[in-house]
């Protein structure tokens, strides 16, 4: 395992013991048989051979084990026969035997089969508790002469496949509880699955700093390491605590990288301090580190968000004339950017030049674009826009694109189309709120239809939707 003079050695081995439910039976008839199948036929018969080894009624998971421990030095094959008994060998509908999971996972970690290896491992996680997995796993590490990152595997198996941060946590402890270490990547992964800062600081002191740690210098903490810290600080909008990860940084004499930067210029962006986003990209760049695309958005972002989209263009500029693949999030800063002030023949200039490039604007910023159109009475235009965005299949349309168009076609009388527009809308999923009846109550006030003004008023009193306070005023 990853610490200076790994865990402690388990007193005799259960992989030899019958009455352990870690035995492995190298010296089956069925195991010594199949390894020989697999090992002296050539390629396209080997497995019509192996089909044909007769079968021992039960054939127990400690025989089809062994099979893979006499093949380990070959790990495709033995990988392959993995396969093979899942499919052949054992009861269908009924969850891999323990044993032949763990002895699968130490064969492709110990040739460095990471997919293989987590996709073993996920498949467990299905049926096995954490602790029976790692158990498994830790009862024969020896016998399979396993790498020692199978278990960070498992943890990763547990993030990726099952999502569940509380287990993946409780394998970080029970490799610590043995003297061992996730390595520095696997850390790292798992502070940016916790719920919380706290507990991802809480995760790292257990790992790196409390009394009896002991890592080698290949597994102290990485840039990767803090910047997961300043991630969980970060989404949690506790970046006055950014010092906390940074001093660590420091402790550590490790360099920041452009990651580093990134979140700390993203804290600032999101707080209006463009000076001071623009002040560490300054610094980043006076140090030699280059730019990527994540910072340039995140500045484009800050200084649209700031309003200063003339700012935001200069450094789209600066971007592609430093040779950085602009992202469909640059695109839909501008276009966002230029909405916001008003700016809306420039907004669908940078829409023509997003699609030009094959991108595909996400339905917020469709809606940006349409509701901006609306309220400069471009409303057919808005409608367009819609309509073309509505032919790609993977795009849903927004309530507040509906919203908009229904208010906008309202206003200019266009009753009978926002009408239309409302029973799409309603098709999509979407009920009709405060926004669209009074839509529709301002429109028939002005062609003086009050009987539907009336109408909906009761329907809005029905379901709960107060009535402006100006129509109010004006019964």
């Amino acid at each position: 395992m990853h610490a200076d003079g790994g865990a402690a050695p388990s007193s005799g081995d259960s992989t030899t013991d019958p009455s352990s439910p870690y035995f492995i039976e190298a010296a089956h008839p069925y195991a010594a048989a199949a390894a020989s199948a697999l090992t002296s036929h050539r390629s396209k018969s080997k497995w019509s051979h192996l089909s044909s080894l007769p079968l021992p009624d039960p054939l127990p998971a400690s025989a089809v084990s062994a099979v893979l421990l006499l093949l380990r030095r070959r790990p495709h094959v033995a990988l392959s026969f993995h396969s093979f008994a899942l499919r052949r060998l054992l009861p269908a509908r009924s969850p891999p035997p323990l044993i032949l999971s763990a002895s699968a996972a130490h064969v492709a970690a110990a040739s460095r089969l990471r997919r293989a290896a987590i996709s073993v491992l996920s498949s467990a996680t299905c049926h096995y508790s954490p602790s029976q997995i790692f158990n498994a796993l830790a009862a024969t590490y020896r016998r399979f002469a396993s790498a020692p990152f199978v278990f960070d595997l498992l943890l990763l198996a547990y993030l990726r496949s099952r999502r569940d941060p509380l287990a993946a946590t409780s394998i970080a402890r029970r490799l610590l509880a043995a003297g061992a270490c996730p390595l520095p990547a696997t850390a790292a992964a798992l502070f940016r699955s916790l719920p919380s800062a706290e507990s991802a600081l809480e995760m790292y002191h257990q790992i790196y700093t409390l009394p009896g740690t002991r890592t080698s210098r290949a597994l102290q903490p990485t840039a990767q390491t803090f910047n997961s810290l300043l991630l969980a600080f970060y989404r949690q909008g506790k970046c006055e605590d950014f010092s906390i990860a940074l001093d660590e940084m420091d402790r550590y004499s490790c360099k920041h990288n452009v990651g580093t930067y990134n979140i700390r210029m993203a804290a600032y962006c999101d707080g209006r301090a463009i000076d001071k986003a623009r002040g560490l990209w300054d610094e980043m760049v006076q140090g030699g580190i280059q730019p990527d695309v994540t910072t340039y958005n995140t500045m484009i972002a800050g200084y649209c968000g700031a309003g200063e989209v003339g700012m935001a263009e200069e450094m789209f500029k600066d971007m592609e004339i430093g040779g950085i693949q602009p992202s469909v999030t640059t695109f839909e800063w501008l276009v966002r950017g230029h909405c916001r002030t008003g700016n809306v023949d420039a907004a669908m200039l940078v829409c023509a030049d997003l699609r030009r490039r094959g991108f595909a604007m996400a339905a917020e910023v469709v809606e940006e674009v349409v509701d901006t159109l609306c309220q400069k009475s471009r409303v057919e235009e808005g409608l367009g826009i819609l309509r073309a965005e509505m032919r790609r299949e993977d795009f849903t349309p927004s309530r507040g694109s509906y919203e908009a168009l229904i208010r906008g076609f309202c206003e200019q009388g266009e009753v009978e189309v926002a009408m239309r527009l409302q029973a799409e809308m309603a098709g999509k999923g979407f009920k009709a709120g405060a926004e669209v009846y009074h839509a529709f109550v301002r429109a028939y006030e002005k062609t003086e239809d009050f009987e539907m003004v009336e109408r909906l008023r009761k329907e809005m009193s029905v379901i709960g939707i107060e009535e402006e306070i100006g129509l109010a005023c004006m019964q």
